[in-house]
């Protein structure tokens, strides 16, 4: 494989998982690179091997929410994209605490969709229950992670023009992780909440909410406790500050998750 094309497939609430996705991209350098986002409802249908008859790779990436992929990222990825037979390179991004099976579940998931994984990695991103008094991950994804990023995407390029990709290969691409997957994150009625006072009624949050769990009406914000992902984009995007996580075992557990895996972690990369 001398020229190749590539798609990036993500699911990135908070932005950090496209972070990452974009720089191996840019290491990888094909010919075209296009890109599909299914984060929000209504992403459509991929044309990812249909576009492309040859020589296309995909780089699917997904945030890791207690171990395992979200059930909502999944649910797209199996609506929105057909594999046959394409090669691709899976990344999740995790909170500095661990990924568990989400890497194994996203290459088990990639082979069920025909796709043929050649490369994957599993780097840092920013804790969604990360604050500013207690961080987790801060700044993560930084530039060391995406100098690395970048790196990694390099490496995979010089495994496909080597023609080290697969072809004629069976061999399953060994990643870490247990199966059956451990439980993932449920349905809850927690979610963060809306300072009447600060909140300005921008809307923002109501954009930002990947379940669509965020309503906007004249006078308030109203939020759908058990469809939300508590990925906590709404709190990112908050212009006044006014959209905050205030439950009681979110916010023992980002004093846990503070105290307990402040030590930096590293990307771990599987090509």
């Amino acid at each position: 494989m001398h020229k190749f094309d590539a798609q990036q497939i993500l699911f990135s609430p908070t932005g950090t998982t496209r972070k990452i996705l974009e720089s191996i991209a840019s290491g990888l350098a094909p010919e075209t690179c296009t890109q599909l986002d299914l984060t929000y409802p209504g992403s459509g249908k991929s044309s990812l091997g249909a576009r492309i008859e040859d020589g296309e790779i995909a780089l699917i990436g997904m945030p890791v929410h207690a171990g395992r992929i979200p059930a909502l990222a999944v649910e797209r990825l199996r609506a929105s994209v057909e594999g046959k037979g394409r090669k691709a390179v899976l990344v999740v991004v995790y909170g500095n605490r661990a990924y568990e099976d989400a890497l194994l579940e996203l290459r088990d998931l990639a082979v069920e969709l025909g796709f043929v994984p050649v490369a994957a990695a599993a780097f840092v991103g920013e804790h969604s229950f990360s604050t500013t008094d207690l961080p987790v991950g801060h700044g993560r994804p930084d530039k060391i992670d995406l100098e690395k990023a970048l790196s990694f995407g390099r490496s995979v390029r010089e495994k496909m023009l080597e023609g080290g990709d697969g072809d004629g290969n069976t061999q399953m691409l060994e990643v870490p992780g247990n199966f059956p997957y451990r439980e993932g994150v449920q349905p809850a009625p927690i979610s963060p909440e809306t300072d009447a006072d600060t909140c300005v009624l921008c809307g923002d949050c109501v954009r930002s909410c990947p379940s669509n769990a965020i309503t906007l009406t004249s006078d308030t914000v109203e939020t759908d406790k058990m469809a939300c992902l508590r990925c906590c984009a709404c709190v990112r995007v908050c212009p006044t500050g006014a959209r905050v996580m205030v439950h009681p075992r979110i916010l023992e557990l980002g004093r846990t998750l503070h105290e307990k895996f402040a030590e930096r972690r590293e990307p771990e990369l599987f090509i």
